[in-house]
């Protein structure tokens, strides 16, 4: 049996710049799952020119973010037509809560789940000829003997309830090792410990994963696997590195038994505020680079995404990272509804705290979340390919092009940052 295991990317505006470039860590994990079972399997990526090797799969399995739905659709398309007798599987993140998209003639499977024991469980019924009509996590498209045609089967919900013993194969990731980067950082490997998040913002996609059930990491599981990988950089890409105390004491406690790591992390702007006291602490432990997401600064906005945190205590929030000298990724929502006043105000707030390195998205209803569902009559256009939240998809206050020269013009003081300098002259 040979598996075909690929990322279906689509560009966007940014795509020529690639500031960040990572290793396709969904993959690497179903990779692990396949060479347990003695699968053959290759991974195959555009962005790392990893191609498909010239055999006939047995097994396709795509995934990609919700800008590719299209494109994932007619990936699976082209290879049904090409290789007739080969199984399609869907899946992902954005597969999981919008998996009735997925459901064509030419797809024989699509997950609805995250645990990877299942996707094992598929694969070995496919090889061994067990066909099971529904399966947990999984629609299946059957043929029903009764109506002489294929029908889909819905599967049962599953969720993971606890962390599962499989950890990702590498031999990709240290293939394209040197291509990696967070900006000027280099050789960067991608961490994944916790499941979900136990926030409830209302535009966010992940806390609705996994039913909303949120599986805490496991520190020591992390560090081991931090050690066993030859790399400068290590971002653990949990929504939240942690949300309290003690899950920070207990970050620390780990990573001071290793060598020093220099680690990357999502922090949010309230959790260090409250401990600012262990920000020492956690740079010692190896913490180098926080990615918060500010949103905004305007206190009104943030009640409307439930977000819970106080724009006035952000330039605290900034000015503790930069004392203990912890990089700063900061990432910001504008709203269709801004004015240009808006925006300078916006402007004046990142220039007036000095912040290096930003990211700044219009504001995006993600089919699957609260402000989907609250937005969804609102919306001017339904093509995923501009759900990148580089594009207006509702209506805007401002004249479009007038919305998109202020959207583009709060990107200009990037210009003056070192860092953003240092990543232009590595690449």
């Amino acid at each position: 049996m040979i598996v075909f295991l690929k990322k279906v990317r689509t560009k966007t505006i940014f795509s020529r710049f690639e500031p960040v470039k990572v290793e396709p860590l969904e993959l690497e994990y179903l990779k692990g799952v396949l060479e347990d079972i003695n699968v053959e399997n290759h991974i195959v990526d555009e962005l790392y020119s990893l191609k498909e090797p010239k055999v006939v799969p047995d097994i396709v399995v795509l995934t990609g973010y919700n800008v590719s739905e299209g494109k994932i659709i007619e990936e699976a398309k082209k290879y049904k037509e090409n290789f007739p007798k080969v199984k399609i599987i869907i899946g992902g993140v954005h597969v999981q809560l919008n998996s009735n998209k997925f459901h064509k003639e030419y797809v024989d499977y699509v997950f609805t789940s995250q645990r990877l024991n299942s996707f094992k469980n598929l694969i070995e019924s496919i090889r061994d000829g067990k066909r099971k009509a529904i399966l947990k996590g999984i629609d299946s498209n059957i043929y029903n003997e009764n109506l002489k045609k294929k029908e889909w089967n819905i599967g049962e919900n599953e969720f993971v309830n606890q962390q599962e013993e499989i950890i990702p194969d590498r031999t990709t990731f240290h293939r394209i090792l040197n291509k990696t980067r967070f900006l000027e950082k280099r050789r960067v490997a991608l961490i994944k410990g916790s499941i979900g998040c136990n926030y409830k913002c209302s535009f966010c996609y992940c806390k609705e994963l996994n039913g909303g059930h949120y599986i805490p990491s496991d520190y020591d599981k992390i560090a081991m696997e931090i050690e066993s990988i030859d790399s400068d950089f290590f971002w653990i890409v949990d929504d939240v590195l942690f949300s309290n105390r003690r899950d920070a004491l207990r970050f620390i406690d780990t990573f001071k038994k290793i060598k020093l790591k220099k680690i990357i992390g999502y922090l949010r702007s309230d959790f260090i505020l409250e401990n600012l006291d262990l920000l020492t602490k956690l740079k010692e432990a190896g913490l180098t680079e926080v990615i918060v997401g500010f949103e905004t600064n305007n206190n009104e906005e943030l009640k409307g995404y439930e977000k819970t945190t106080d724009s006035l205590d952000y330039p605290k929030v900034i000015s503790s990272l930069k004392k203990e000298k912890i990089d700063l990724s900061a990432l910001f929502i504008v709203n269709p509804d801004y004015r240009l006043k808006d925006f300078k105000k916006l402007g004046q707030f990142i220039k007036e705290n000095k912040i290096e390195v930003f990211t700044i998205s219009i504001l995006t209803p993600i089919r699957g979340t609260k402000t989907y569902e609250l937005l969804k009559n609102d919306l001017t256009t339904k093509d995923p390919k501009k759900f990148d939240f580089l594009h207006l998809v509702l209506p805007s206050k401002l004249p479009r092009l007038l919305f998109y020269l202020a959207f583009y013009g709060l990107h200009l003081r990037l210009i003056t940052s070192k860092r953003i300098w240092k990543y232009i002259l590595k690449k």
